[in-house]
């Protein structure tokens, strides 16, 4: 029952995202994705009840990729305290497929409306990758700019404002990575993040 529940609901956001290439994020409704997917709209309703399920479980999914992306990555870098954020800005940056952009875009705009839907998922996202980037040895504060400037040039090409170009956006990353790597006086642990984290 749980396999074919897990499989129903993949085939569900598969349908919705490619409403979203598609036809554009204006055009995501219960009834186009029921049709895209090939099941009744009270079968859609049964996994995603409201269209703010559907936009969380679009935007975990996601987050679930881009996490494998850099698991991926972790395998091929030598251990260390730059291991993790070396693995999170390749992972993050080298994902360059217009459609994943696409989705990104369209599930950002969609949820911007409702910060209920993107605050949480933003919010762990950063507390897990910042404590991930600390785990080894890196301090906090490097581990946040690192995050930080990560994720805004992310953002700025899935949203089509980055104004850098191919050259420039090379030595970001490089200079991101050369960060990483540089060593940091008074590391603090994941412990610590989490205590930074709740003030």
């Amino acid at each position: 029952m749980g396999y074919h529940s897990d499989n129903a609901r993949e085939r569900i956001i598969d349908a919705a995202e490619q409403v979203v290439l598609e036809a554009g994020a204006g055009h995501l409704t219960f009834d186009a994705v029921a049709s895209r997917a090939g099941i009744s709209r009270g079968g859609l309703l049964y996994h995603f009840p409201d269209k703010k399920s559907l936009l969380r479980g679009m935007l975990d999914r996601r987050q679930k990729r881009i996490a494998e992306t850099r698991t991926k990555r972790r395998a091929e870098i030598p251990a260390g305290p730059e291991r993790e954020a070396v693995a999170f800005v390749l992972s993050l940056l080298d994902e360059d497929s217009k459609a994943s952009g696409d989705i990104m875009a369209a599930l950002i705009a969609m949820a911007a409306h409702d910060p209920e839907i993107l605050g949480p998922v933003a919010q762990e996202s950063y507390r897990q990758v910042i404590a991930d980037l600390t785990r080894d040895g890196l301090n906090f504060e490097r581990a946040a700019v690192i995050t930080l400037a990560t994720y805004g040039l992310r953002f700025f090409e899935v949203l089509s404002v980055s104004y850098f170009n191919a050259k420039e956006r090379h030595r970001i990353i490089k200079e991101l990575l050369a960060l990483a790597k540089e060593p940091a006086p008074n590391p603090q642990g994941a412990d610590e993040v989490m205590e930074h984290g709740q003030k």
